[in-house]
């Protein structure tokens, strides 16, 4: 996975679940080929990102609907961070953990409240929806422009994480974040972010965005390095869901290739 722009200049390697391809366009077509053993990988280009898999057709199993249905901008990053594609998807769409982990800037401390989630599925897909009253109050989310809206958080297969907000049926916020299998440990991450408009407004408001996430996205990285620590001090556990791990059993069963259950669709928990 890289950037469309990467591909202006020569050929260009990328390693995939531990296999180095090298990646070039040429007259308008977009090739992927194996270093060592010269086998042709699928290839999909998709919102300034492009895609490679080496196994079936490369399309996204489960559709991913527009970032925003109107006019909008948005600004791409990426990274690397030492941990699987499970634990980074939880991560993303893990709402509760900003209070502890984001605390401050992001939720204001002393500030959780419980709400009731809802929990949908289908094949390929498990999303969360969080009510207004789930909305993060600290000065960061307040660069967003609305202080309570629905929160949506989605995993879809093969491995893309989406987070909207909205205000009513206004779009204030959303971001993707595509998964890619570096090694079983190591995970590159390829962010869009949008924000509706297309104006000096919006422009604004993402060259803001883009420090808030930064911020966010060094935390996140530096929390999930140490549970890959910890699993190397101490061996590997097995994994045990809680109430409020509400998409954990649904992105494993996704990256497994099942279908994500819903046992039970409203759940209560603090943010």
């Amino acid at each position: 996975m890289l950037r469309a722009r990467d591909l202006r200049g020569p050929p260009v390697v990328r390693v995939l679940a531990g296999t180095s391809l090298r990646i070039w366009r040429e007259s308008g077509r977009i090739a992927a080929v194996a270093v060592a053993s010269g086998a042709a990988h699928r290839v999909l280009e998709a919102e300034d990102w492009i895609l490679a898999a080496g196994g079936d057709p490369l399309t996204e199993t489960c559709a991913s609907p527009l970032l925003i249905a109107t006019p909008f901008r948005k600004i791409l990053i990426e990274g690397r961070v030492r941990a699987g594609l499970g634990d980074v998807g939880e991560n993303i769409l893990d709402t509760t953990h900003t209070s502890v982990v984001h605390q401050g800037y992001l939720r204001r401390p002393g500030s959780r409240r419980p709400v009731e989630a809802i929990l949908e599925a289908g094949a390929g897909w498990i999303s969360a929806t969080y009510p207004p009253g789930a909305a993060p109050s600290g000065w960061g989310a307040r660069l967003l422009g609305a202080h309570r809206y629905t929160i949506r958080d989605t995993f879809r297969a093969p491995a893309t994480a989406d987070v909207s907000y909205t205000d009513g049926s206004r779009p204030v916020f959303a971001a993707r974040f595509r998964l890619s299998p570096v090694t079983s440990n190591e995970t590159y991450v390829a962010a869009t972010i949008a924000v509706p408009g297309d104006g000096i407004d919006a422009h604004l408001k993402l060259a803001a965005l883009r420090l808030f996430f930064r911020r966010i996205l060094a935390e996140d990285r530096a929390i999930l390095e140490l549970i890959g620590e910890n699993r190397a001090v101490h061996g590997p556990a097995p994994l045990i869901f809680t109430p409020q791990d509400l998409l954990r059993p649904g992105i494993e069963a996704i990256l497994a290739g099942r279908c994500p259950q819903v046992p039970r669709p409203r759940v209560g928990l603090m943010v």
